[in-house]
């Protein structure tokens, strides 16, 4: 019984791990050009479209940005305004709802 106590407790370990990862949400990211912007006012946005390269329209809800002391919500105006490119790292959170966690400017190509 002391053998095997070992092995087992490894094995829970094993489970607990592999259950963590399993739960953990992921995420992707999603390059494009924001054309639309869903708001009250300009702190008060709660979503926005992406215009991605080959023309699709996908829309997002916004939520808690982790960096929004440095995209800040009324940022995404002026994205529109000037059509510079983010990346949005975003949830699947189902049924087709998007949800974005993150939105940073995309690097602009240098000219040739």
């Amino acid at each position: 019984m002391r053998r095997r106590l070992p092995i087992l407790a490894a094995g829970l370990a094993v489970v607990a791990i592999a259950a963590a990862l399993l739960a953990a949400p992921r995420t992707a990211t999603m390059e494009g050009v924001i054309v639309a912007v869903e708001s009250t006012s300009i702190a008060s946005v709660t979503g926005f479209t992406l215009r991605v390269p080959g023309g699709a329209l996908v829309e997002f809800e916004l939520g808690v940005l982790e960096n929004e002391a440095e995209f800040p919500r009324g940022h995404l105006a002026e994205h529109v305004a000037s059509s510079a490119p983010v990346i949005v790292t975003y949830r699947d959170e189902g049924g087709g709802r998007r949800l974005a966690v993150r939105i940073v400017d995309a690097p602009v190509p240098e000219p040739s």
